[in-house]
């Protein structure tokens, strides 16, 4: 029978026997590796997704008019839109709805009235919309038209702040009433600033704004601010602006169309979505 032989080196150990019951280096248990893996996941997900949730949102922003889409729906409805004001996919509209005021002396134009006109209206070429009146007869009766203003974000009632406007190109001859030029507008909220040369009043249902008892001429250049009024309201959700005229000082053949321009709007909007 063979005899098996072994050889030694000279620590007397066997070199085969050492290279096969070498010990592999140690390195993470399985157990390790997952608890690890489940202590940090949350902890990315909150630094991803925190920051740009909160950058991607704006809270508060002053706008004009002038960076918003105007759409005429018709000769007594309009919209202005500015589209995903804050970030968040929600629209702010500002609506415009007109409806007759008082007597049928005058009636709304259906071709020009709530069109957004750049022409030199009130001293400057600035977007403003077009309120528009037709003379049906003279009576000095005030008819007219009232336009709602009402601010929207995503169709739901929204408050706005440090609201202006112009109201612009307020003239026309003297009424036979005695108080003033044909055309007279007024307003639910605000306050108006003034050419007290050529306009008078407070801008309220008894006391509107319109030309002067001495103004210094009958019509404005389209070029001149002297029949402007600048309003101005701290806050507000809608409001009505009222612009009726009365033309009883013209000759009975004479009834020419009455206008006026309101605009730019500039506001301050904040988004409810950053109240706490």
């Amino acid at each position: 029978m063979p005899v098996k032989r072994f050889s030694f080196d000279s620590k007397g150990i066997d070199p085969m026997h050492e290279k096969n019951t070498e010990v592999p280096q140690a390195g993470p248990s399985r157990r390790a590796v997952v608890r690890g893996a489940a202590w940090s996941l949350p902890v990315i997900a909150a630094a991803l997704a925190t920051p740009m949730a909160a950058a991607s949102v704006t809270c508060t922003t002053t706008i004009s008019s002038g960076a918003a889409v105007y759409s005429r729906l018709s000769a007594t409805s309009s919209v202005f839109t500015w589209v995903n004001l804050f970030g968040d996919g929600k629209d702010l509209t500002l609506t415009l709805a007109a409806v007759p005021n008082g007597a049928s002396n005058m009636t709304i134009n259906t071709t020009n009235n709530l069109r957004l006109d750049a022409s030199t209206q009130g001293g400057e070429a600035q977007p403003s919309v077009h309120l528009a009146l037709d003379t049906a007869d003279l009576r000095n009766l005030g008819g007219g038209q009232r336009v709602t203003f009402s601010f929207a974000l995503a169709g739901a009632p929204v408050t706005v702040n440090n609201l202006s406007y112009k109201i612009k190109d307020i003239d026309g001859f003297q009424a036979l009433d005695g108080r003033g030029g044909a055309e007279r507008v007024y307003v639910s909220d605000g306050s108006g600033s003034y050419n007290s040369d050529w306009i008078e009043g407070a801008g309220t249902g008894t006391e509107p704004w319109r030309p002067s008892t001495a103004s210094p001429n009958p019509e404005v250049a389209a070029g001149s601010a002297a029949g402007n009024v600048n309003v101005a309201v701290a806050s507000v959700s809608a409001f009505n602006l009222t612009f009726v005229a009365n033309n009883s000082g013209r000759a009975i053949g004479d009834r020419p169309p009455q206008n006026i321009w309101v605009g730019p709007f500039t506001f301050t909007a904040s988004n409810p979505a950053c109240t706490p």
